[in-house]
């Protein structure tokens, strides 16, 4: 009887784990340079992900227009900065009277919730024979406010400099592209060139869905709280709405810090209407993550809600606001990588032996 020349099944297992192991190690040593370099690393994410939302968009008017790709960037940016131009022009005089009013209002917000916190700190003490506040505590908190306004300064600066550093780095690796990544495949085996470039175009689509599935969630989020603000009789419905919009660029986010800043007015206009304010972002939160997030977001990058939670959850303990903004884009290409370099493979393995099952022969 002839013999089959076939790989070793445990051969190809010990292979798989190898390569495994090895990117297990690539990874843990990129964790480790990520979190010594936070502010590169989050830009370079950023900047990566964004290319890849472009990225289609070159291509296609490189394709079809000849148009080069830094004409295709200067467009897109163009474009980009029209668009908001063009939606404060419009929005501008409505959201500045309200934002103006909110200041003004934070006073009597802040006395009506403090005369609340002093009645309730009263029955407490009273109750619990707790000892009042003293002087002390009270200087402790204000140095405490006042490191945290020094530091949010600082985030403040770091944050401007990075905006302008993956402004700089998306354009780069869009015109750059065609170059980058021949350069990149030269440090990869020959044998597995091809592999690893297939998986570049499916990686780069995911990424781009994600920042398109961003821009559609925070809209939809924007809208459902801003209409329900409204119909409640809220005030400083648009600009709570706003915020909510430009805050949930980090999933989940956006809509539970302007919850508090909505209950806040809410709470100073009646305590049925906080009431139903609570009660409307319980609503919307429950709809955000079972409808908007996994058909707007979730078809796009291919995550279950449940992982992208818990990634924005761990970047956040991680790397604080900045980690839970890059922490979908990394989960995404995470996962796809696992699935084409170890999942694939096992289940082809598994489907390889299910079929040569019967071939042997019945002792």
């Amino acid at each position: 009887m002839k013999k089959e020349d076939k790989e070793p099944v445990g051969l190809k297992i010990s292979m798989r784990n190898r390569y495994l192991l090895i990117l297990a190690l690539v990874v843990g040593v990129v964790a480790m340079l990520a979190y010594q370099i936070q502010a590169v690393f989050v830009a370079l994410v950023i900047s990566l992900t964004l290319a890849s939302a472009i990225a289609p968009v070159a291509e296609w008017m490189e394709a079809k227009l000849k148009c080069p790709r830094v004409v295709t960037v200067i467009l897109v940016y163009t474009g980009t900065i029209l668009i908001y131009s063009t939606l404060a022009y419009f929005l501008y005089p409505t959201l500045k009277e309200q934002a103006q009013d909110l200041i003004r209002s934070f006073p009597d917000y802040s006395s009506g919730i403090s005369g609340h916190y002093r009645d309730l700190m009263s029955i407490v003490q009273e109750k619990a024979g707790l000892d009042p506040v003293s002087q002390d505590d009270v200087k402790n908190v204000v140095k405490g406010v006042t490191s945290r306004a020094l530091a949010f300064t600082s985030d403040a600066i770091t944050a401007l400099a990075t905006g302008v550093l993956v402004t700089f780095l998306t354009a780069y690796f869009v015109i750059e592209a065609p170059n980058i990544w021949p350069r990149l495949m030269r440090w990869v085996p020959h044998e597995h060139r091809d592999r690893i470039a297939s998986t570049i175009k499916p990686l780069e689509s995911r990424l781009g869905g994600y920042v398109r599935g961003q821009i559609l969630v925070s809209l939809a989020v924007g809208t459902f709280i801003g209409v329900g603000l409204k119909v409640l009789g809220v005030h400083h419905a648009l600009i709570l709405a706003v915020l909510a919009g430009l805050l949930n660029l980090v999933p989940f986010v956006g809509s539970l810090l302007t919850a508090v800043l909505a209950i806040l007015v809410a709470f100073n206009q009646s305590l049925t209407l906080a009431a139903c304010t609570v009660i409307l972002y319980m609503i919307e939160q429950w709809f955000e993550s079972n409808f908007i997030v996994p058909q707007l977001l979730g078809n796009q990058v291919e995550l279950h809600p449940l992982v992208v939670l818990f990634s924005i959850l761990i970047g956040a303990s991680l790397m604080g606001l900045a980690g839970a903004l890059i922490a979908v884009p990394i989960a995404t290409a995470t996962m796809y990588i696992a699935e084409e370099f170890y999942l694939k493979p096992l289940n082809e393995n598994e489907n390889e032996n299910n079929q040569d099952v019967p071939n042997q022969p019945a002792t």
